[in-house]
C-alpha cells in the first residue's frame, strides 16, 4: 500500500521544465573580426538546449583571443526559447611597435609588426627585427592559423634568422577546444642552430655552438568532468651537435635520443574573474584549479638513443584563496634522468606566487622562487641580475647551480582612461646565485612605472624599474614588457 502511495505522489508531481532552447545568436560589435571567427569559438549553437555553464566557458574562450577586449554573452527571452546575443570589442590588432629591454649599458632594442586578427579571421603574423645586446642581431618571423581551413587543427610555424644561428619549426595540433572535449593530439618538427654561453662574474667563460634536429608526436585523452583525468603518450626525437668555439675548449658530448612516454595529469578547473593583478584592466580568468602530473618515459641504446635512462618529472601546483581577494599559486616540480647505478640532471623548483587585490585598482604581488641543479648532463647554471630576478644588478653579475630569488612589489594604479592606464611599482628585490659554500644575499629596492595599452593588441603593459642595489648603492634602470612576475 506504501509503494502504491509514493508511486502515485511521484505521477502527481509536475515533471521538471526541459531546458529552453537556443533559437538564434547574434553577434554584435566587432568592426574587423567576422562573424564566422567569433562563432567557432561558442561552445553552443542553434537548436542546443542553453546551458549557462557552457556559455561562461564560450566568454572566458572568447577573452583569451588577443585581439578582443570586452566579451559578454546576453541570454534573452524569445517567443519559443532564448537568444543569445554576443557583444565583443575589437582592439587594435594591428601594430607598428618598438622593441626595448635591458639596461642604459646593455640595451636590446628592435621593432616588431604584426597583425593578431589576420583578415578577421583570428590567424596571427608576426615579424620581429631585433638586436639583443649580447647576441646580435636577429629577424624572425611567426604564423599561427587556428582552426585551419574551417578544422579544429591549428596550424603554428617560425623562422628565425640571426647572426650566431637559424630556427625553423612548424607544429599541427588538435588541442583541447573545450574542458569536455576528449581527445587532443599533435605533432610538431624543428631544425636550430645557436651559441651557448657559460658566465663567471659576468666574464665569458665558455662557448660553443649548438646544432639540434627533431620532432614530436603527442597524444593525450580527457577523462571526467568536475575532475579532469588526462592520461597521455608522446614519442620525442632529438639529435643534438655541439662544437666548441674558437679559444674555448669546452663543448658537449653529441647526444641522440628516442624517448617514449607516458604522461597523467588530474586537475580540477575552476575559474574566477579579476582585474589588477597581472593585468591593468583587462579582464582576467584566473584558474585557481589545483592539479598534479607525472610523466616517465624510456631511452634505449637498441631504440637508437646514445645511453640508456629513464626521465621522470612530478609537478604538483596548488591553487588556494587563502583569503578574500586573495591568489596563491604554488608549483613544486622535480625531474631527473634516473639509471641503475646513478641520476643526472636532478632538477628541482619550488615557487609562490602571491596576488592581493587593494581597494579597487591597486594590488600586492610576492615571488619566492627556489631552484636547484645536480649533476646536469652538460654545463648548465642559473644566472642572477635585473633580468633574472634581482633589480639594481647587473645581468649574468652571479651564477651558480642553485639560486634563490625573493620578490615583493607594491602596484599602485594612479589613473585610468579608455585607451591608457598609469601605475606604478615600489618593490624590494633579494636573492643569490651560488656553488658551494652559501653567500650572503644580495638586495635591492626601488620604484618604477607601468604603462597599460587597454585598447592595443593583447593588452601590453610597457614597463621601467629605477633600482638601488643594496649594499653596493649602484643605480640601474631596466626596461621591458609586462609585469615584472
Amino acid at each position: 500500500m506504501r509503494l502504491v502511495c509514493l508511486l502515485a505522489l511521484y505521477l502527481a508531481l509536475p515533471c521538471a521544465a526541459a531546458p529552453p532552447l537556443i533559437e538564434g545568436i547574434s553577434i554584435q560589435g566587432p568592426t574587423r573580426t567576422q562573424a564566422q571567427t567569433i562563432r567557432r569559438e561558442l561552445l553552443v549553437a542553434v537548436g542546443q538546449p542553453f546551458d549557462s555553464i557552457l556559455v561562461a566557458e564560450s566568454e572566458r574562450k572568447l577573452r583569451q583571443l588577443p585581439f578582443l577586449g570586452r566579451v559578454q554573452i546576453h541570454p534573452r527571452p524569445s517567443a519559443k526559447g532564448v537568444e543569445l546575443v554576443v557583444e565583443v570589442e575589437d582592439l587594435y590588432s594591428r601594430a607598428l611597435s618598438p622593441l626595448l629591454a635591458g639596461q642604459l649599458d646593455e640595451l636590446s632594442y628592435g621593432l616588431v609588426t604584426l597583425d593578431y586578427n589576420l583578415g578577421g579571421r583570428g590567424q596571427l603574423a608576426q615579424l620581429n627585427l631585433y638586436h639583443r645586446a649580447v647576441e646580435g642581431n636577429q629577424a624572425s618571423f611567426f604564423y599561427e592559423a587556428p582552426h585551419l581551413a574551417g578544422s579544429p587543427y591549428t596550424l603554428s610555424s617560425e623562422a628565425a634568422w640571426a647572426e650566431e644561428g637559424h630556427d625553423l619549426s612548424v607544429v599541427l595540433s588538435r588541442p583541447f577546444l573545450s574542458l569536455a572535449d576528449p581527445v587532443s593530439y599533435g605533432l610538431s618538427a624543428y631544425r636550430q642552430e645557436e651559441v651557448q654561453r657559460l658566465y663567471t662574474d659576468r666574464t665569458l667563460s665558455a662557448r660553443y655552438r649548438e646544432r639540434a634536429a627533431g620532432g614530436s608526436l603527442w597524444l593525450t585523452a580527457s577523462l571526467g568532468n568536475r575532475t579532469k583525468v588526462r592520461p597521455g603518450f608522446r614519442i620525442t626525437i632529438s639529435d643534438r651537435r655541439y662544437s666548441a668555439s674558437q679559444r674555448f675548449a669546452y663543448a658537449p658530448e653529441n647526444r641522440q635520443r628516442l624517448i617514449p612516454s607516458l604522461g597523467l595529469t588530474v586537475w580540477r578547473p575552476r575559474y574566477v574573474q579579476e582585474h589588477f593583478l597581472n593585468q591593468l584592466g583587462r579582464t582576467e580568468d584566473l584558474q585557481l584549479g589545483s592539479w598534479v602530473s607525472l610523466r616517465a618515459g624510456l631511452a634505449l641504446r637498441t631504440l637508437g638513443s646514445d645511453r640508456s635512462f629513464i626521465p621522470l618529472t612530478v609537478q604538483l601546483s596548488p591553487r588556494l584563496c587563502p583569503w578574500p581577494r586573495s591568489y596563491l599559486f604554488a608549483t613544486l616540480l622535480a625531474s631527473a634522468q634516473l639509471q641503475p647505478d646513478q641520476y643526472r640532471e636532478l632538477n628541482l623548483l619550488a615557487e609562490i606566487l602571491s596576488y592581493t587585490r587593494l581597494g579597487a585598482r591597486h594590488s600586492l604581488a610576492l615571488r619566492l622562487r627556489a631552484e636547484s641543479l645536480s649533476r646536469p648532463e652538460l654545463r648548465s647554471q642559473f644566472l642572477l641580475g635585473a633580468d633574472s630576478g634581482l633589480r639594481g644588478v647587473l645581468p649574468r653579475r652571479y651564477a651558480g647551480d642553485r639560486r634563490l630569488v625573493f620578490n615583493l612589489e607594491a602596484r599602485p594604479t594612479f589613473c585610468r582612461r579608455s585607451s591608457w592606464i598609469l601605475a606604478g611599482a615600489f618593490f624590494s628585490d633579494a636573492g643569490m646565485a651560488w656553488s658551494g659554500a652559501t653567500p650572503a644575499p644580495r638586495l635591492a629596492a626601488g620604484a618604477g612605472l607601468r604603462l597599460g595599452l587597454p585598447r592595443l593588441y593583447n593588452s601590453p603593459i610597457l614597463r621601467a624599474d629605477l633600482a638601488r642595489g643594496l649594499p653596493s648603492g649602484a643605480w640601474l634602470l631596466s626596461v621591458g614588457l609586462g609585469q615584472y612576475f
